[in-house]
């Protein structure tokens, strides 16, 4: 058995290794990736991490034969390169023997971990006939892995069609380098009272703009962040960020709050809650200055674990919001049982509400309804004078909406913040004349 565990990632001892056995035959490349390893990095260290990641290469080495090599690749990755091979349901087999020996947890210390690992497989040469090439066929492999009931995934052309995984598998390689890289920053978007037009709070607003400049929408990677385990880092990212930057402005405005959203996947990790309530300890001195945006459809994953953080989140003082509301399917025995503060109508009800009387009577409707149940309400979409004192005349409590600001980034919204004193039903106030393209999100 070849191995090479220390050290610098071995993409080069792997390239000249496959190529030593490019004449044979049948050459399969097993990619093995442990899900989740930063945050194991995190949680842990680093040594512990590169002990988890030896142990599981000498537990691999236990089920692979003597010709068969293993290198490290990169941080919570190894290749396995198995020559000479009678047939593709080989490398299944090697695949299932390794998942097996990982089902035992790792003792080390005072510590039991369990690990999990996902598997991309692909073949020579019938996917690819160059090493980097098959390394790229297992690479989009073990991003389906999780999806699999076998734990791994065999590599097929349809996951580099002009519809398959490629261009997502691609973004997914960039998305985590993208904090070390600087790639992420914030836009706020005020949030004020409708009665007064004072400033409540904000909502802190991801974005990503890739090193060549392209701008990824958060609906495009947002998605790829939850479907790679990579959305809690993120989150964390995102919350740390956005406490830190919005300290001075809790300290003179006793009343301002800062709003993060939440994910449905990361709502429902087992660790976001302790991650969270850190993050709010490190940042707050009143942890209510924290909201946290839950979409509708996100109590619907599983409702059960997502009410319970929930109450745990509640009892920590950090205020809940359900964003989006009205687009999903919440009942009023649900809607009572959560310990929520506030209520996001959704924009999609907000526009048009002066012209179309159905949507009028929803957000009519949705306000009494929050009101009965304690909390307050915050309308998004405003977009125009008209619709700003319609709803405040309904007696909605809050707004967000491009006829009160933009998104804009924080150095802009301070500015704001310090310019923002009249009312905004006499003073529409907004950087749109000075706002780049970096400031501005739609």
């Amino acid at each position: 058995m070849n191995s090479d565990f220390a050290g610098l990632p071995g993409h080069r001892r792997y390239l000249d290794t496959l190529r030593a056995h490019e004449p044979q035959r049948l050459v399969s490349v097993l990619l093995v990736r442990v899900r989740d390893f930063q945050r194991i990095k995190i949680n842990h260290g680093h040594d512990l991490a590169d002990w988890l990641l030896h142990s599981l290469a000498e537990r691999t080495v236990a089920v692979l034969r003597d010709n068969d090599t293993i290198e490290r690749i990169e941080d919570g990755c190894l290749a396995l390169i198995l020559p000479n091979l009678s047939g593709p349901a080989q490398a299944e087999l090697a695949a299932a023997g390794i998942l097996q020996a990982c089902r035992a947890p790792f003792s080390c210390a005072d510590a039991n971990i369990d690990l999990k690992v996902d598997i991309g497989i692909t073949m020579y040469p019938t996917d690819a006939a160059s090493p980097t090439e098959l390394l790229r066929c297992a690479e989009l492999a073990v991003g389906r892995a999780n999806e699999s009931p076998a734990g791994y995934s065999v590599y097929t052309a349809t996951l580099a069609g002009p519809h398959g995984d490629l261009h997502n598998f691609l973004l997914e390689r960039e998305l985590e380098g993208a904090v070390r890289r600087d790639e992420f920053h914030l836009c706020f978007q005020p949030k004020v009272s409708l009665r007064d037009g004072a400033l409540a709070g904000a909502e802190a607003l991801l974005r990503w703009t890739r090193a060549d400049g392209e701008t990824i929408p958060p609906d495009v990677f947002i998605p790829i962040a939850e479907k790679s385990n990579q959305i809690v880092a993120i989150t964390l990212w995102t919350l740390n960020t956005a406490l830190r930057a919005c300290g001075d402005l809790f300290e003179r405005n006793p009343e301002f709050a800062v709003a993060v959203n939440l994910s449905p996947i990361a709502l429902n990790d087992p660790e976001i809650f302790p991650l969270v309530s850190q993050a709010a300890n490190i940042w707050c001195t009143d942890q209510h200055k924290l909201m946290l945006e839950i979409t509708e459809s996100a109590l619907f994953k599983d409702a059960v674990a997502a009410l319970l953080t929930l109450d745990k989140f509640h009892g920590e003082g950090i205020r809940l919001s359900i964003d989006n509301f009205g687009t999903g399917y919440s009942s009023l025995a649900q809607l009572g049982r959560m310990r929520v503060a506030e209520l996001k109508i959704d924009k999609s009800f907000v526009r048009d509400v002066t012209l179309i009387e159905r949507n009028a009577q929803i957000v009519r409707s949705v306000i009494d309804l929050a009101h009965n149940f304690g909390m307050t309400v915050v309308a998004e979409g405003i977009e125009d004078q008209a619709t700003y004192e319609f709803l405040a005349k309904l007696g909605c409590d809050y707004g967000q909406g491009f006829y009160i600001a933009h998104p804009m980034s924080m150095a802009l919204f301070e500015e704001w913040v310090e310019t923002h004193r009249e009312p905004l039903r006499e003073k529409r106030y907004r950087h749109a004349d000075r706002l780049t393209a970096s400031d501005v999100a739609d």
